[in-house]
């Protein structure tokens, strides 16, 4: 894993463990986790230099918990907790940082509830910091759900892996000199 994601990937998984936020680390990062390196692409397809990090979390036992890690990290988050009744399932939060992006997801396409996806969940250490992860069952069927091109060939990737097969490491294109 790049240096940039996991350090990155450290420092938010921290402050969500200090707030005690009950969260899956998803998407890209997992992928890395899981010994496919790639770099994160932007809309257009194109690798950036930019962190994409990517966390599933509860949003009925967790919202005013995020808040805090939110406020920790830097969002203004005043008027959120004005809110009397926050509807959890409309609670996507997005933080865009110099060094990395954040996601915060209240559903996930191609999963089952949270409860059920975060008591499969797996365990990957940073450091001195437990990362809660989806595990590569619900992590391949997201990735199946969203249907992506990047995705297809995470799945590909991430399967040579597990037959035992080196997955082959993303270089950012070079173009003609």
């Amino acid at each position: 894993m790049n240096t940039s994601l996991s350090e990155n990937l450290q420092h938010v998984c921290q402050i969500l463990n200090e707030c005690g936020v009950e969260y899956l680390t998803i998407g890209g990062a997992v992928v890395n986790l899981h010994g496919y390196e790639r770099l994160t692409k932007d809309s257009t397809g194109q690798d950036t230099k930019v962190v994409d990090l990517d966390f599933w979390y509860n949003p009925y036992e967790n919202y005013f918990k995020l808040l805090d890690a939110l406020e920790k990290l830097g969002q203004e988050v005043t008027d959120l907790r004005k809110e009397k009744a926050p509807d959890p399932k409309r609670s996507f939060f997005r933080l865009e940082r110099p060094k990395f992006t954040l996601d915060f997801l209240p559903e996930v396409p191609g999963m089952p509830r949270f409860r059920m996806a975060f008591s499969t969940k797996e365990t990957a250490t940073i450091g001195d910091i437990e990362i809660p992860v989806i595990s590569y069952d619900h992590l391949i069927a997201n990735k199946q759900a969203l249907g992506r091109p990047k995705d297809q060939e995470d799945i590909r990737q991430l399967e040579l892996k597990k037959q035992g097969q080196k997955p082959r490491q993303r270089r950012p294109r070079q173009r003609p000199g």
